[in-house]
């Protein structure tokens, strides 16, 4: 098939496939930075729907209800980014995003980010309700030392095998 003008076959990137909602946590603050970062890239050049970025006082589980709720005129995909929700009680999840979360709308995708530590989580009731709406929580956690060499080697092994299935 002829691209632009003819001048050769077109390679079509395919769209990536979004789920309704995503939950990356963990102690690697830079991974989950990083992640939250692509997502934010990715979203702004494919979306098409808009990008709407919640953090600090904003970043509230009410305010996230009510962004989830909230008709837009935009066409396309929509994201709702959500930065700090380490900070969210468990009773306020269940009060204000369960509900939300249970019926998502279907082009719209919200990614809850949460930079942990010793005494800051992400909620329990979090976890539970992006899973629920067929969500995906991922866990970004710091190798000590000592897990450090083998964790290479895994990461080795996975990467040969890419290589060799291809």
């Amino acid at each position: 098939e002829a691209g632009i003008a003819g001048r050769g076959p077109t390679l079509a990137r395919p769209m990536p496939t979004f789920k309704t909602a995503y939950l990356i946590h963990g102690d690697d603050h830079g991974r989950v930075g990083e992640r939250r970062s692509r997502l934010r890239a990715l979203a702004e050049t494919q979306g098409g729907g808009g990008v709407e970025h919640l953090e600090g006082d904003d970043a509230t589980p009410e305010a996230v209800a009510a962004a989830l709720c909230a008709m837009t005129f935009a066409t396309g995909r929509r994201f709702v980014i959500v930065d700090g929700v380490e900070r969210w009680k468990d009773a306020e999840v269940t009060e204000h995003l369960v509900g939300v979360l249970a019926s998502p709308d279907p082009e719209t995708t919200v990614a809850f980010f949460a930079r942990e530590d010793k005494r800051a989580k992400a909620p329990a009731a979090l976890v539970k309700a992006v899973r629920a709406a067929g969500g995906d929580v991922a866990q970004e956690q710091s190798r000590s030392m000592k897990e450090l060499p083998s964790w290479v080697i895994e990461q080795a092994g996975r990467l040969l095998q890419r290589v060799r299935d291809r």
